[in-house]
This record gives structure tokens, sequence and C-alpha cells, in this order.
């Protein structure tokens, strides 16, 4: 009964992003009749990218992590070459709110990060990033920062014929196949459908050389590292021997009585220049030892490592990512009514995918066999595969002569099933039935005063299966209402935001479900969570040619089912996963100072940052393991980030040579620990481990007739900052990224348009690994990568 009450609710409190407008067509002009978007917010000051489709373009990748890190202060996640998320300022999964038409995506990996984000990149048509706490407009989720991606599912806009199609088809060397199309026509005056898919499919992901980081077969390292070689998923035989060349002399009593008195290799090698002989009860001299070497320490040097083999769990071939294959596809239909104040459209979307990880785990560990022969332990490859369905709804209404300048509501229903698979077979799924919906009110401008409230509701029931489950079957509830007015007086603006979240986690235990020997989420509590989050920035313009900015926001936080709930061994991410439903919800304070100016075609922007965390919620190491996991808790501590962003972009055009655009960035961030906790300092160190490094780069764009270029070049230093996973955290060796795109428009087909583009990335073919991935001793990012396609519109 619950669950249905709240699915009506989710069906009648829809979501709204911002009201769009119809216009009455024209036959004579041949004006294209468009829903024309109203902004949200009117001006904003907030710290936001917006990234249009002929972008996307050149730096569309395969995962959305992937696409958005040419941006300044935005990474991958990297977590393999076929999953990768958003990483924000070092903030990611549970902190980055992934939005599709302004609503909750379907979005995983802030629970397991293997699983990839539900988004069609080829539908896309543009896309938002919010680089600050963007929580009043999306609630805690969005405490760093959000992502709202723009679909084309539901028809924003009537086609200038009768019927439109475009067809894409690609091929690389490194890149699989890809083939998508999209069609959309009207009918009548008022209705307008659209249709799409896509398909794509790759088997192997090609390196410049092993797959593996050179120093997981380095001994001095991973010998005694149980972590490291957890890591690089090696077996070590190794074992800790005397250090004979620490002592000057052997022991002539102990030769002569080594049997008669059972004595060791150990009471064979001394300090002592002489021994005692019993016989006639006086002291002779020692033999010397010849193997000494002066200067060692007695008590650090007595032991020393000895390591007799480093294995893979699998072997790995060179030049090639294991398990890297992959394939999707996609289907879309939609529809919408376009009136003169009113629309109302809907659509439907489904999307399969299915793709490896390279890494590898086990399945069931081989029992105790009581001194008979080992059973052999088998390690299976780590696929993910995912089934999702989507249905959505928008309409929206515009007043003339009202106080309220309009009113959309919207509505995503997302079903799908998530599965880790060790090669075929099904070790855990997640079911998830999630409901989404959101109402936005437009205020009508007053002088000087613009401003939206609005209100939204989330509700997701998530049923797990499989013999390997770490997660109980959970219920989330979260409702909030909001608003955020901008005051613009010309030469200052001000924004002023709040809105307030009440969110419910619920774990319900089953039978089939078992716990983990650990904290395994303590008594499995039902938590109810009561969130305020605030926004305020102030922004002087100076003659337009500059301007100064500022911003505070507080934010908060409720903790994820898997941050509260998980207790067993999470085979993905080599982890026994214990959550702790003790947890209390995070609280950030960010302020943001940039500025900036605009001199003709010359544009230099800089941003600087500090956010302090109180309760930063962690996945900390307890310095245990069972089998082959790692045991970890999900912690709170006071931590605070703090980095810099600066970019700059210079404009000309040269005529009969074209326009040109030729950009740079830097930017930095660290995740520093400001706790007193002994406990944290000893297992991740002062700065939190897996960070992303410093970056800088730079980027050519030009057209001369019908051909376009695009090039970006991006340098990724050494880590500086480094925390610990008991041991010292490894830097990653600095790389370089180069990536190039030569297009050609050819529009003398009388019927449309054909273009033809040439791609290439990682042409320096670097090994590029990166810092804040999971994986990095795993797999490198793929290497050079030659691909050619054409783009066909009628």
């Amino acid at each position: 009964m619950k669950k249905t009450v709240y699915f009506l609710m989710g069906s009648t409190l829809l979501y709204f992003s911002s009201f769009l407008k119809a216009q009455k067509p024209d036959p004579e002009k041949k004006v294209v009749k468009n829903i024309e978007p109203v902004e949200i917010l009117g001006k904003t000051i907030e710290s936001s990218v917006n990234i249009p489709r002929k972008k996307l373009d050149f730096i569309q990748s395969s995962t959305l992590g992937e696409t958005l890190s040419k941006i300044p202060g935005i990474q991958n996640s990297g977590y393999g070459p076929n999953s990768g998320a958003p990483v924000i300022r070092s903030l990611s999964g549970n902190r980055v709110k992934i939005l599709e038409n302004g609503t909750a995506a379907n979005d995983l990996s802030g629970i397991s990060p293997d699983f990839n984000t539900d988004i069609e990149m080829n539908s896309v048509q543009n896309i938002t990033v919010y680089k600050n706490s963007a929580s009043v407009l999306y609630g805690g989720k969005a405490i760093g920062g959000a992502i709202d991606i723009e679909t084309d599912y539901i028809p924003r806009q009537f086609p200038e014929k009768k019927i439109s199609v475009k067809g894409l088809f690609e091929g690389g060397n490194n890149s699989g196949q890809k083939q998508a199309f999209s069609a959309r026509g009207s009918i009548g005056e008022n209705w307008v459908w659209a249709a799409g898919g896509s398909n794509h499919r790759q088997d192997v992901v090609r390196i410049p050389g092993k797959s593996k980081d050179s120093r997981c077969y380095d001994p001095n390292l991973v010998g005694f590292n149980s972590i490291l070689q957890s890591l690089c998923q090696v077996d070590v035989n190794s074992r800790r021997v005397l250090n004979k060349s620490l002592f000057p002399y052997i022991s002539q009593f102990a030769k002569d009585h080594m049997i008669d008195y059972e004595l060791s290799e150990d009471d064979l090698y001394t300090f002592s220049p002489t021994y005692y002989n019993p016989a006639d009860g006086k002291n002779y001299p020692n033999p010397k030892n010849d193997l000494y070497i002066p200067g060692q320490d007695p008590a650090k040097d007595r032991y020393k490592s000895e390591v007799n083999g480093i294995r893979d769990y699998i072997e790995t071939k060179d030049g090639m990512i294991p398990n890297s294959h992959s394939e999707s596809n996609s289907f879309y239909m939609g529809t919408s009514y376009i009136g003169k104040s009113f629309y109302a459209g809907g659509a439907y979307q489904n999307s399969y995918s299915y793709f490896g990880i390279p890494g590898y785990a086990i399945a069931k560990m081989p029992e105790h066999t009581h001194g008979k022969p080992q059973q052999k332990i088998e390690y299976l490859p780590i696929n993910i595969r995912s089934l999702s369905h989507k249905a959505m709804f928008e309409s929206g209404y515009r007043f003339r002569n009202f106080p309220i300048s309009g009113i959309k509501l919207n509505y995503m229903g997302i079903f799908s099933k998530n599965a880790e698979l060790l090669d075929r077979y099904r070790a855990n799924q997640f079911a998830v039935n999630q409901h989404n919906g959101r109402l936005e009110i437009i205020q009508q401008k007053l002088k000087f005063l613009t401003g939206t409230t609005g209100f939204d509701v989330q509700y997701r029931d998530m049923e797990g299966t499989g013999g390997q489950r770490y997660l109980p079957n959970t219920v989330s509830r979260e409702i909030g209402i909001f608003t955020m007015q901008h005051l613009d007086f010309n030469f200052i603006q001000l924004d002023l935001g709040y809105r307030n979240d009440h969110v419910q986690r619920r774990a319900e235990a089953d039978s089939k479900y078992t716990r983990s020997r650990g904290l395994s989420g303590g008594k499995l509590t039902d938590r109810d969570f009561i969130l305020h989050q605030l926004h305020s920035a102030a922004q002087w313009n100076i003659f337009k040619k500059a301007y100064l900015k500022v911003q505070y926001s507080h934010s908060e936080r409720a903790p994820e089912v898997n941050e509260l709930y998980s207790g067993n061994n999470h085979f993905a991410i080599l982890t026994e996963e214990n959550g702790d439903d003790r947890l209390d919800k995070e609280m950030a304070n960010t302020v943001e100072i940039g500025g900036g100016f605009n001199l003709k075609n010359l544009r230099i922007a800089a941003n600087l940052y500090h956010t302090f965390y109180k309760n930063y919620i962690y996945l900390a190491h307890t310095g245990l393991s069972r089998e082959v996991f790692l045991v970890k808790e999900w912690r709170s501590d006071d931590t605070e980030i703090n980095g810099m962003e600066a970019e700059a972009t210079y404009k000309a055009d040269f005529g009969k040579m074209g326009k040109w655009e030729i950009g740079g960035y830097y930017d930095l961030v660290r995740n520093i620990s400001v706790a007193d906790s002994s406990i944290r300092k000893w297992s991740d160190g002062d700065y939190m481990p897996n960070m992303p490094t410093s970056r800088f780069g730079c980027n050519l764009e030009g057209n001369i007739m019908n051909f376009t270029l695009n090039v970006s070049l991006d340098h990724y230093l050494k880590q500086k900052y480094l925390g610990k996973n008991i041991n010292p955290e490894l830097p990653m060796p600095a790389f370089s990224l180069l990536n190039i795109r030569l297009a050609y428009k050819d529009s003398s087909l009388g019927f449309g348009d054909l273009e033809y583009y040439l791609t290439g990335n990682n042409l320096l073919n670097s090994e590029a690994r990166l810092q804040n991935s999971q994986l990095k001793f795993l797999s490198p990012l793929p290497g050079i990568n030659i691909s050619a396609g054409v783009k066909i519109t009628i």
C-alpha cells in the first residue's frame, strides 16, 4: 500500500526544469515552431558550464565521465574503459547528481563504481554542468555538483519538413563500430513525433604496452603489501628469512651442537666474537661470517623479505586491456502536442548494455581440505549487464497578465535491472523501480526581480537477488521544496536560494540475504533526515568588460543506502563492504571567489574555492582481510577541499582563412583531512587517496569554408598530494593526451547534408593511468584510436 501511495505521488507531483513557450507558425516566412526555453532562474551566478551538441561531437566518448573530462575541474572516475562517472572537484558518486532533462537518472555509480550512467550519449543535445553545489536546485545528492543532460526523446520544436531523418555510421581501429539514427515529423498543425535508436559494439580495447602497471611485479613493493597485491590482482610467493649478512660471526657452539640441542639457523649466527665451551669452561673465538655487511640495524634488519614468485590471477596479453568488450543498443519514441500557450509530450526509451571490467573475482572460495590437496581457485571475469525502460512525460503552460509567468510538470519512471556477473553467471542484481516528479513555477519579472519556486519528489525501490548480494532490499523516499530568487541591478547581481528536504532510508532484510561478520549495516535501522540547503551569490559587473563574484553555499546530504546498510563481499571492488546505520548527514560549507574579463576577442576567468565538510563519509580500511577481500567500513570524519581553476580563450576572424579560437586551462584540487583521528591517519593518511591530479591543457578550434578542425592537448601531472591505503599511496606517472577531429560538410546533395569526419584519440599513444581510478594498476586509458564516420541529414 505504501509503495502505491508513493507511486501516485511521483506520478502527480511532476518535475519542471525550464518552462517552454510556443510560437505560431508562419508558412510564408517558414518560421520553425519552437518551444522556446525560459531559464529557470533567468540570469544566475551559478558556476555552470553549457556544452552544446556541436561541442559534444568533438569530445563525446563512450562514457559520460570521459566525455566531460575535457572541462576544467572535472575528471573521469575511470573504472575501466567502459565505465566512467564524472568527478567534480574530487567528488563523485553519491555527491554528484546526474539528471536527464532535469530529473534524476538511473545512476548507480555511487553504489558500485562499475555501473555506468544510464544515458545514451548519441541522443544528448546539450549538457549543463554545475561545478559548485547545486543542492538548492536538486537536493542533497548534488552537494558536490550536478550534471543535467538534455535529450531529444520528447520533441520540443516543429521540424522544417514534414519528415526529417538523421543517421550516423562510424568505425575505428580501437573504438569498435557505431550506428545511430533519429527521425521526426509533424502531424497536422500541433502534433510532433520522434523516434531513434543506436547500436555500438567493440570486442577489445588496445593499449601501447602491458595492461598492469610495471610496479605490480616489483618484489620490493608487492612482496609483503597485501593491499597492493589485491589492487594488482597478483598472488605472491614470499616469506621472511633471517638476514645472514647482519651477523659478523658464526657460533661454533651451534655448529657443534645443532642436532643435540635442536638449534635453528637463528642460533647459528651471532654478534658475539666468542663462545663458551662447557666441556672445559673456557671461551673460544667464533669464526667470522663471510656474508657480513657492516652498518645494518640489529633490530630493523634482522629479517629480510624473500620473494620467490609473482603470478597474475589471470595471465594478461600485451597490447590489450583484458575483458574490455562492450556492446549496447537503445531505442526511443515520443510525441508532443504544441499549442499557443500549452504543450504536453510523452516518450518511451529502452537501453541495453553488456560490458566487461578489467578485473577478476572468485565465485566461491574453496573450503578447507584438512590436509587433502588444495582445491584450485578459479578466477572469473567481471561483467556488467543492464536493461532499462523509461517512461517520460512533460507538460507546460504559459500565463499572460498573471503573477505567474509559467508552470511546468514533468515525470520520469525508470524500471531497470542492473546485474554484476562473474563471466555469464549472475552474482548479484538490483531491480530498480524509480519514480521522479517535479513541479516548478516561474514568477513574472518584476523590474529587477525574477525567481522560481519548485517542489519535487522521488521514490526508489531496490530489490536485490543473487548469491553474492552485498545489500538488503531498500526503499528510499525524498521530498523537497525550494525557491531561488535573482536580483539584477545591472552593475550588481544577487542570488538567494533555500531548499528543505525530507529523506527516508529503509532496509528490508529477507531470509535470502546473508550478512558478513563485520559491522554489516548495524541493526539495519530505519533512518529519517531533514536537510537544509542554502545558496547565496553576488556578482559585480565592471563596465561590461570584467566581473568579480563571490558565492556561499551550505549543503547537506543524507547517507545513501550502501553507506548505511551494505554488509557483505562486494566482489566488483574486492572488498567486504560494511555500512553503518548510525551515520549522520554530511554538511558542507563552500566559499567560491572568481573573476574574469572580456576584451574584444579575449576572455580570461579564474575561480578559487574552499569547502569544509563535517561528517564526510568515506570507505575506510580496517587493516583486516578475509579470504581475498579487504575489510572496509563506511566512516565519517571532517575534511576540507580547496582548489582553483583558470582558463583563457582568444577568438580571431581571418576572413577567407576562417574563424579560429585558441584556449588553455589549469586546474588543481586537494582533499585534506582536518579530523583529529589517529585511525584515519593510519588507514587513509592526511589526504584522501585516489584523488584527481592537477592538469593543464590547450585547445584549438576553427573552420575554413566547409572544413572544421578541433585539436586538444591535455597534460596530467604526477600527484603530489598522496593518501594511504594502509601503506603509502603510489603516484602514477605524468602523461599527455592529444585528440584531433577533422570534419567536412557537403551540402551539394540537394535533399540534405553529409558530414564526413576523421577523429584521432590519444594520438601520442601514451600509457595513461588516472590517479583517481580504482583500477589504475589494472587498466590504463585506451591507446591510439583512429576512427572515421559520416553523418547524414535529410
